[in-house]
């Protein structure tokens, strides 16, 4: 047992040394006040890291009094690569990163449908990318996919989702197990709000928050909650799918996303005008066209009431709304706050100004897991 105990405590030591790492360069002696840690037993994790190739030496800092320098340890990125592949609003995005999350190369391109030709053509370009010269010689680690639909944590299942064809799920998980055959590597597929809120959490408007909340108002609506610091998913996964909340709005009883989704606002441009609009076309209407401009704003404050009848009950300090809705400018914004519950306390509602957050998100997590079992 106490074998156990001190391997154990060896491993977790090990990921500590590791995360941070990731965040700078630090010196034995800065990785040891910040860890609580014996030099004899930093000693040990820092030779055992750099044997296995995970960290390196970076240039000694200089040192302006006589003796020996400093060394300063950082994480390799040349140990290998990730893999993230994003599937969102009908566009792929092959995201290849390094151990310290740096993105060494990023390729968008345009979907016409979620189906299995789609699956396998992603898969081609995705080896025409690794068999450039520049990663041929550098071992995969990973792939991570980020797919706009409810995954279960536990077994990593797809759900069903109106984005994708039913042929892309069922017991073969088709979109794990192919990219499993292909590249013999792990692959985790997770949700794309999820992974946003991850993002936020490293690099965006949420960052340091201990209760917040990002929502996502796009084709579809959902959010995600970070309570007392950390994700929460809930049992299976399933927390923040708020776009499938009923609601009451203009008379009618609905899902939020039935009213309040950009898909909803351009069916209601399309009823009028008798034709289809994209994003940018719709912002040109809702800054001209008053009857779309109010239907827009009595959304966003149905928006605001839910998320105020939300914050009532998990106490957030921080909302951070992203999609496409912020295109609609403050005045959106504006009628949000309005409606959000009146409290004496109330949480920051702000707009994100994050690009790629699921990708960072995603590129973050992977790292932080594949360390982690490569270590246990």
């Amino acid at each position: 047992m106490i074998g156990k105990t001190q391997s154990y405590a060896r491993q977790v030591n090990n990921q500590l040394v590791m995360r941070e790492l990731r965040e700078a360069n630090l010196s034995a002696t800065q990785l040891s006040e910040r860890l609580n840690l014996s030099n004899a037993a930093l000693s040990a994790i820092i030779s055992s890291l750099l044997e296995r190739g995970l960290i390196k030496v970076v240039q000694n800092e200089p040192n302006k009094c006589v003796g020996r320098h400093r060394v300063y340890y950082t994480i390799n990125e040349a140990f290998g690569i990730i893999l993230v592949i994003s599937l969102s609003n009908y566009y792929s995005t092959i995201v290849i990163s390094d151990m310290k999350n740096n993105i060494l190369e990023k390729v968008e391109s345009k979907i016409n449908k979620y189906d299995i030709k789609m699956l396998y053509e992603l898969v081609l370009q995705t080896k025409n990318i690794l068999q450039d010269q520049k990663y041929r010689d550098v071992p995969l680690l990973g792939i991570d996919i980020s797919v706009p639909g409810i995954v279960n944590k536990k077994t990593g299942k797809l759900y069903l989702s109106n984005r994708f064809d039913n042929d892309l799920f069922g017991e073969k998980e088709p979109i794990v197990s192919l990219f499993e055959r292909q590249f013999d590597v792990p692959v985790k597929i997770m949700n794309d709000i999820n992974l946003a809120c991850i993002g936020e959490m490293h690099q965006g408007s949420l960052v340091g928050a201990e209760n917040g909340m990002l929502v996502h108002i796009g084709e579809g609506i959902g959010s995600a909650f970070i309570l007392n610091g950390e994700l929460y998913e809930g049992e299976d996964g399933f927390a923040g799918e708020i776009g499938r909340m009923q609601i009451e709005f203009r008379n009618k009883i609905g899902l939020l996303e039935d009213f309040a989704s950009i898909r909803a606002i351009k069916n209601v441009a399309k009823e009028k005008y008798g034709k289809e609009f994209q994003i940018d076309e719709l912002v040109e209407l809702f800054n001209n066209d008053k009857e779309i401009k109010d239907y827009v704003l009595e959304t966003a404050f149905v928006v605001g009431t839910l998320l105020g009848n939300i914050e009532q009950l998990l106490n957030m300090k921080k909302i951070v709304i992203s999609g496409y809705v912020p295109l609609f400018g403050d005045e959106y914004l504006k009628k949000v706050q309005e409606g959000l519950n009146s409290r004496d306390i109330k949480p920051t509602v702000e707009f994100s100004t994050l690009n790629d957050a699921s990708i960072i998100g995603a590129i973050y997590k992977a790292t932080i897991a594949l360390t982690d079992k490569i270590l246990s």
